[in-house]
């Protein structure tokens, strides 16, 4: 019950994955107590609690074991500590911890002489529960579950992967990727998130159409996806060779290619693998900071989507021919309560969007489109595409709920020829 017990407070506010297997390894555990030396028990406890954290957390992010050792270093852990709700988790998760090591280090003989069956039917009971419990596919799109699964990306669906091969490319073209842009399952509310590109005067200048996309993986994988035409990650692709990616056939065609990120370059290592990608210049948050009085964000803070939207535009105002690549940042969750940016009501009840934190990533996300559209209209002729990354990883049932598993939408708006035939 001890090593479970921070899972099942959360079972009755929130969800998280099944863990099928740290449920097994406790109970072996267990029937070693009192069988191995108090010191070679903590050891293994140690190890089976490393194995749930490590699984769960993957799971919950959809990101494969490998990757959540890779990501962790001392950066990233002061600034998840930094997040009251992250801080709060890890205090709970140590003090349990602490208290079923002390357990097993004082109590072993006292475990020798317990009942098997109890222990049995206790460790049956809670994979019964956390299967009935936690049972959702909504956990089940990490990187392993692309394994056997068709292609999909919204830059191959939508068409905008074949810009940089047609005759007369655009001069401007501009892929967005959304920090976890879902896709809403209420069509509803996805019409409201999405009301920015019903603008009539956008509709004159651009054919706006829409689709879904599968996403498996967290924000890099949808990178690799949209960029690279893969589901492997990062850390596969590029130890195996350079593929040749959408900004690299852009810059063969003498484009200039750029990145744009909120975030610090060494976060799933991007100064070293978007070079490779193709990209001549990547503005992260090291350089875009000092731009910006203000900051957004809650674990991974940096400048507002709504300031490095200005950056994003004097990019592809820039003279000759560009490809500007822009990775969102301030929907990263948990989005702090103070995040929504007043384009909702979130502090009522009563509105389309119940839960304050999906509230909070719709305003932030209209933003985003808001700004997008304004760009389209500014500069005539661009070629876009805005696609999510991966659904949130929310953690309470009813908000992951909100949207479908394994979809992220994707929008783009392509120059009407005849809108665009004058402009030079």
């Amino acid at each position: 019950m001890l090593p479970n017990v921070l899972a099942l407070a959360a079972c009755t506010v929130a969800g998280v994955p099944t863990r099928t297997g740290a449920i097994a390894l406790y109970a072996a555990v267990a029937l070693l107590g009192g069988r191995l030396p108090g010191w070679a028990l903590v050891l293994l406890g140690l190890a089976t609690v490393l194995f749930d954290l490590v699984f769960a957390v993957g799971r919950m992010f959809f990101l494969d074991p490998a990757m959540v050792l890779h990501l962790i270093d001392a950066e990233l852990l002061a600034s998840l500590l930094a997040t009251p709700a992250y801080a709060a988790g890890t205090l709970a998760a140590l003090c349990a911890t602490l208290a079923y090591l002390a357990v097993l280090l004082r109590a072993g003989p006292t475990m020798r002489q317990g009942s098997r069956p109890a222990l049995a039917a206790a460790a049956a009971g809670l994979l019964l529960g956390d299967g009935l419990v936690n049972g959702s596919s909504a956990y089940d799109f990490g990187p392993l579950a692309s394994i056997g699964q068709s292609f999909e990306a919204a830059s191959l669906s939508s068409g905008f992967a074949a810009l940089p091969d047609q005759a007369r490319p655009p001069r401007r073209a501009l892929l967005v990727m959304v920090e976890s842009l879902g896709l809403l399952r209420d069509a509803g509310r996805h019409a409201i998130l999405t009301a920015a590109f019903d603008d009539p005067a956008l509709r004159r200048l651009y054919m706006v159409t829409t689709g879904t996309s599968a996403f498996f993986g967290a924000t890099a994988s949808g990178e690799m996806r949209e960029l690279c035409r893969t589901y492997r990650s990062h850390l596969q692709v590029f130890a195996a060779g350079h593929p040749t990616c959408l900004p690299a056939r852009f810059a063969a065609h003498g484009y200039r290619t750029v990145s744009v990120h909120g975030d610090h370059a060494g976060f799933y290592d991007r100064a070293q693998w978007y070079p490779l990608v193709g990209f001549q210049q990547s503005l992260f948050g090291e350089a875009l900071a000092p731009r910006f009085a203000r900051t957004c964000g809650g674990p991974f803070p940096g400048p507002c989507d709504t300031d490095v939207a200005e950056v994003v535009e004097a990019e592809l105002a820039a003279p000759g021919p560009a490809f500007v690549y822009w990775l969102t940042l301030t929907s990263h969750v948990p989005v702090p309560r103070d995040g929504a940016t007043g384009r909702q009501d979130c502090r009522h009840p009563g509105g389309p969007f119940a839960d304050r934190e999906v509230c909070a990533m719709v305003g932030i996300w209209q933003d985003v489109f808001a700004a997008v559209s304004r760009i389209a209209l500014a500069h005539p002729g661009t070629e876009i595409l805005l696609v999510g990354d991966h659904a949130p990883p929310l953690w309470r049932r009813a908000a992951r709920d909100a949207f479908e598993p394994g979809r992220v939408p994707w929008i783009r708006l392509a120059p009407i020829p005849t809108a665009t035939v004058a402009l030079p």
